[in-house]
């Protein structure tokens, strides 16, 4: 299956949503890597879970800014990303052994922050994950947001609603969207109704 974008499902820790992100073609699968993260699950279990999905990238996520343990990390669980979510300095990213998705909080209210810093790592990393806790409201930044999705190779990962899909894909243009997963109710047993309404949107009708 092919979709409109390239999507990220973030913070994934069971094998159903795993499973449903690879069938429904999504591109990268994020697994939380720090031991205290909510979503966290041991690496026997991530490692079992990446060995029964095919056709996706492997991101894992991390909170800390240990390279070693980063690039340890990365070759036990074969990842193909590894995602920063916060900022560390500059020069230790090349000591990173796999391409990098930086998280950055965007500021609205001060734009030009956001753009220094994209400006800073530009040439570091693959991606830039953008994301917003206060949720603006996107049609009132749509020619900022398509600017700096113009500039910078961006994964939007905030605002991203099925009514907004129009707005985000054909409007703003990031290089992709950004999406979480949520927890089983038993295991097998899932609700993907929040996922599904998105990446249905997203599928390219032969």
């Amino acid at each position: 299956m092919a979709l409109k974008t390239l999507v990220k499902v973030s913070e994934v820790n069971n094998l159903s949503d795993a499973r449903y992100c690879a069938g429904m073609g999504v591109e990268l699968v994020g697994f939380p890597l720090d031991e205290n993260h909510p979503k966290f699950i041991e690496l026997s279990s991530i490692r079992e879970i990446v060995n029964w999905i095919s056709g996706v990238k492997v991101v894992g996520e991390f909170a800390g800014d240990n390279i070693y343990n980063m690039n340890y990390l990365a070759e036990q669980l074969n990842l193909d990303y590894v995602q920063l979510n916060h900022l560390i300095h500059p020069e230790f990213l090349p000591g990173l052994k796999k391409p990098v998705i930086l998280k950055i909080d965007f500021n609205n209210e001060k734009p030009s922050e956001t753009i220094e810093v994209l400006k800073k790592y530009e040439n570091m990393v693959a991606y830039f994950l953008l994301e917003n806790n206060t949720e603006p409201e996107l049609n009132d930044m749509k020619d900022l947001l398509g600017d700096i999705c113009q500039k910078f190779p961006i994964i939007l990962g905030f605002g991203i609603q099925q009514s907004a899909l129009p707005l985000i894909i054909d409007t703003i243009n990031p290089s992709g969207i950004a999406l979480k997963g949520g927890e089983e109710i038993k295991p097998g047993l899932k609700d993907f109704s929040e996922l599904s309404e998105i990446l249905e949107e997203l599928e390219v009708n032969d």
